[in-house]
């Protein structure tokens, strides 16, 4: 268990530095919500554009925040030999694949706080 904590805090420090993951899962689609929910320019017959913005760019948010982490991201790590050098490491390879699903649920948590607030904001109403 420790050897998934530490390589969670690693996959956090890297996400952290990496500004085009940053970008891509907690930027973009804040500005997307602010920008679209506070503008009248979408055609929305009778239900007001926050009602469909927040649920979707949540969806979204989650979807782009999965493949560019576990996707991207490892493939990157493969083409750099960092998954070579972890593997002289104690670290197995289902802790490594645990550590990474434990940072992308971690990420997610945080877009989900962030955006749901914003939504909130701007008069989203769950359920309604």
């Amino acid at each position: 268990m420790r050897r998934i904590r530490i390589q969670l805090r690693a996959e956090l420090m890297l996400l952290a530095r990496n500004s085009e993951q940053l970008l891509l899962t907690l930027i973009i689609p804040v500005l997307l919500l602010g920008f679209f929910g506070s503008v009248d320019v979408l055609p929305s017959a009778d239900m007001e554009p926050i009602q469909f913005l927040t649920p979707g760019v949540l969806a979204i948010a989650i979807m782009s925040s999965s493949m560019v982490s576990l996707g991207i991201a490892t493939g990157f790590e493969r083409s750099y030999l960092v998954l070579k050098r972890l593997g002289a490491t104690p670290l197995t390879r289902s802790e490594l694949v645990i550590a990474k699903i434990l940072s992308v649920f971690t990420v997610q948590l945080i877009q989900a706080i962030i955006l749901l607030s914003l939504g909130l904001a701007l008069g989203w109403q769950p359920g309604g």
